[in-house]
């Protein structure tokens, strides 16, 4: 595994171990030791899926404290534009955004840390996204920021949205109880 961490602190674009042969190829998604060498938190605590169709876009989402979860995303099938914004009160990037293309083809993924908001928008014909989080589902904890409430450039005008992120508030509207450490 590589691991290239972002503009934005904490935030790491992975490439995971590809191993082809003459079957086809192994993809090595996620090593403990590698995440531990590299200063990373390795504990799994769930892994969701979600598959979706072009121009779908899910997020920003996150939980807040104190069950703030880290994620590692991967495309597994097709394309997507994955999304991560930071929301760390006295971080020199809060609010920024980094985007990333996963791509399954290319078996890249996006370490997302605990104070981040998480989306992503399906760009290929269908997408199905696999990601790890690190901290458990909590439905009371469960937030989240408007898509384009943060200046990123989706390249999708009119994005399919459930009715939960349609209600979500601005960015500027939203107070952060993350901080920078």
């Amino acid at each position: 595994m590589e691991f290239r961490e972002t503009r934005l602190p904490g935030c790491y674009e992975i490439q995971a171990g590809v191993y082809p042969d003459h079957r086809g190829r192994f993809v090595k998604l996620f090593s403990r030791a590698a995440f531990e060498k590299q200063g990373l938190p390795a504990e799994v605590d769930e892994w969701a899926c979600s598959a979706s169709r072009r121009s779908v876009l899910r997020g920003l989402h996150f939980q807040i404290p104190p069950f703030e979860q880290a994620k590692l995303a991967y495309c597994l099938q097709g394309t997507v534009l994955d999304v991560a914004v930071d929301l760390r009160i006295g971080s020199a990037t809060y609010g920024e955004h980094v985007a990333v293309e996963l791509d399954a083809e290319r078996a890249n993924g996006l370490f997302i840390p605990r104070g981040f908001a998480h989306g992503f928008l399906a760009t290929s014909e269908t997408a199905l996204f696999a990601y790890e989080m690190q901290g458990a589902y909590s439905a009371p904890h469960d937030a989240g920021i408007r898509w384009d409430s943060c200046g990123i450039p989706w390249p999708c005008a009119e994005p399919v949205l459930s009715d939960k992120d349609r209600r979500l508030p601005a960015l500027a509207e939203f107070e952060s109880p993350f901080r920078y450490r």
